[in-house]
């Protein structure tokens, strides 16, 4: 199994416990698909990975879930200027939007 395979599925496990702690935090709908989505295509770019002629594939797969994510994490930072209560679960997110970045170096570099 490739290195990125391995970072790809363990940036997904992170983004599935902090994306929950974040969800538990608001109980936002949006939020849970927006998490759900985004470690699934960090799940299937780790697959693409393993394939020699998909990589291409598994890079974009992984640069959209971090780009879903760090939409996500700005909007919260953003609304918690006014709703205070939001400032955690916004961290929360921009943990997860780092988790996903970091994956999708590494998809990148292994292209």
């Amino acid at each position: 199994m490739p290195t990125a395979s391995i970072v790809l599925v363990a940036s997904s496990l992170i983004v599935l416990v902090f994306g929950f702690y974040a969800w538990r935090l608001t109980s936002s709908r949006p939020l849970i698909i927006n998490i759900l989505l985004s470690s699934a295509f960090l799940l299937i770019s780790a697959y693409a990975m393993t394939d020699k002629s998909k990589h291409d594939f598994g890079f974009m797969l992984a640069f959209f879930a971090t780009m879903l994510c760090g939409g996500r994490a700005v909007a919260y930072l953003w609304r918690s200027r006014k709703e205070t209560e939001l400032w955690l679960p916004g961290l929360c997110v921009s943990a997860v939007t780092v988790a996903a970045l970091i994956g999708t170096i590494a998809a990148y570099q292994a292209r």
